[in-house]
């Protein structure tokens, strides 16, 4: 298994691996060039395709009900089919080949995709599904709180193909607010994950502490991936991905920072991959609104007001992305219209700091996703202005979320969302039980959101939500102060990567050398 050497080492392997580039470790000869989605049964083209990004949760994938963001959710988006996903700005259809409601969306009916097969040969069933839905909605899966509303217990499997799904209170939204988020299937009766054995394009090999080996299925339905394997590495810091991959120990680097791509855009040795705005960050300071000082609401508009968010994307992101105004799905469907852009207002501010009798404050960040930390102590700078102290309490990367159920006890965090549309955020991270509701909405935020979720009409219930962001809008504990374009590197040639969330998606993709 080849291994992605850490910065310390860069040196001593560089001229091996300028060697080894010219060989072209991809297993391609000159001027060779392997097509995407090649027929069930084709053989792959390509070797293997050398992937590095970091995983906050420390976590290698192979278990879907630890997944996060990072290498985690690459090893998982690959292993296992979700049902339903969100790719750019389009909900598509997966594993489900319908998932329709009853009159009153209180049961859903899911009707699966024919002749799909897990890596073991067996056929994917109702079964299977409903198996994978009881496992995802219970403890220790950090998943639960998007199932909170599926009654596991009252699953129907009507035959193979089809299962009833009842739900507690009635959810128009089912489809994209709970099977969009996550829904990977796993045969009936898995309780270990350590060889995991899903239906997706990639089966998994072999791993250690730091590297997934993954094989392509060369059945998958949705067609036979073109690069052999994938190679997911954790690198936790971006500064050593990019290097890595100028050094030739990785072919594709997950997250590079704004300065990095700055920095690499004239080499043609290096290419930078851009997501857009549809598969970009929402960063945010965010302020629990349930904690002090932050239960005062002058305190929140303060913060608010004291940012200069043009200056924190061009600085933190040198310009790889656009100025937010505290709500997420930025130019996604059903984004609030008339969310106008935040004017800074440093007088205001001060004003409101004295009266909350607020002059300290102490924010916990790390650099996550690139961009975070720099924008962090630039901020602190703008708060100087508004009269307040900001100390920045950096936290290691690799374990900023680790302690999922602890994240709701910060009063002040750097955080990030997935830019998603503004329905599917708000079910996924300000429901009652959510781990990410790091702002602390509450009990009058809960009912109304879900009173937007029950809405079967869709004009309705986007309705609904529009008065929901506009709440955030005015009242709610994100400082959502840039959207952050997803930028990756690679190597020369490799193309269609797509992109789910924000997750890297290499079943389609191909290389081309020559």
């Amino acid at each position: 298994m080849t291994q992605a050497v850490g910065p310390a080492s860069r040196s001593s392997v560089r001229t091996a691996a300028l060697v080894a580039v010219a060989a072209s470790v991809l297993g391609l000869s000159a001027c060779s060039t392997a097509e995407g989605g090649t027929k069930a049964g084709d053989k792959p083209a390509v070797e293997v395709l050398r992937v590095a990004a970091a995983d906050a949760t420390n976590t290698t994938g192979l278990d879907p009900r630890s997944v996060s963001a990072g290498a985690s959710s690459i090893v998982a988006a690959h292993v296992f089919d979700p049902l339903v996903a969100l790719e750019g700005s389009e909900y598509k259809l997966k594993l489900a080949e319908a998932v329709e409601p009853n009159a009153d969306a209180s049961r859903w009916t899911i009707k699966l995709r024919e002749g799909v097969t897990f890596h073991n040969g067996k056929k994917v069933r109702a079964a299977d599904v409903a198996y994978s839905m009881k496992t995802l909605a219970a403890p220790p899966s950090n998943r639960a709180s998007v199932y909170a509303d599926v009654d596991t217990a009252a699953i129907k499997v009507v035959d193979e193909r089809t299962l009833e799904v009842p739900l507690k209170r009635a959810r128009g939204d089912f489809k994209e607010s709970v099977l969009a988020v996550f829904s990977v299937i796993f045969p009936e009766g898995t309780t270990d994950f350590r060889k995991p054995i899903g239906s997706g394009p990639y089966k998994f090999d072999k791993s250690d502490a730091r590297i997934v080996r993954l094989s392509a299925n060369t059945t998958y339905w949705g067609g036979a991936p073109s690069i052999r394997s994938l190679e997911i590495n954790r690198i936790a810091e971006p500064a050593a991905r990019l290097a890595a991959l100028k050094d030739g120990q990785i072919d594709y680097a997950v997250g590079i920072s704004a300065t990095g791509a700055q920095a690499e855009k004239g080499n043609p040795e290096i290419k930078i991959q851009r997501g857009g705005i549809a598969n970009s960050n929402a960063l945010s300071f965010s302020m629990n609104q349930k904690l002090k000082p932050f239960d005062d609401p002058r305190v929140r508009k303060a913060v608010r007001l004291a940012a200069d968010r043009p200056a924190l994307v061009s600085q933190s992101l040198m310009g790889f992305g656009s100025p937010g105004e505290d709500v997420v799905g930025k130019d996604l469907p059903g984004y609030a219209a008339g969310l106008t852009e935040r004017k800074r207002n440093v007088e205001e501010a001060r004003k409101l700091f004295r009266e909350a009798k607020v002059d300290k404050l102490t924010l916990r960040a790390a650099d996550v996703v690139p961009g975070m930390l720099p924008a962090a102590k630039l901020f602190a700078q703008q708060l100087e202005e508004a009269g307040v102290k900001l100390t920045v309490q950096e936290a290691p990367v690799d374990s900023y979320y680790a302690d999922l159920k602890g994240l709701s006890s910060h009063p002040f965090q750097a955080f990030y969302y997935v830019n998603r549309p503004a329905a599917l955020h708000l079910a996924a991270t300000t429901n009652e039980r959510a781990v990410f509701n790091v702002t602390g909405a509450g009990p009058e935020h809960w009912r109304k959101l879900a009173a937007a979720q029950v809405a079967v009409d869709g004009a309705a219930r986007e309705k609904a939500f529009e008065a929901l962001q506009k709440d955030f809008y005015d009242n709610g504990g994100d400082l959502v102060w840039g959207f952050q374009e997803q930028l990756d590197a690679s190597r020369p040639g490799v193309e269609g990567v797509a992109l789910s969330q924000s997750t890297q998606l290499f079943g389609s993709a191909k290389v081309t050398t020559g």
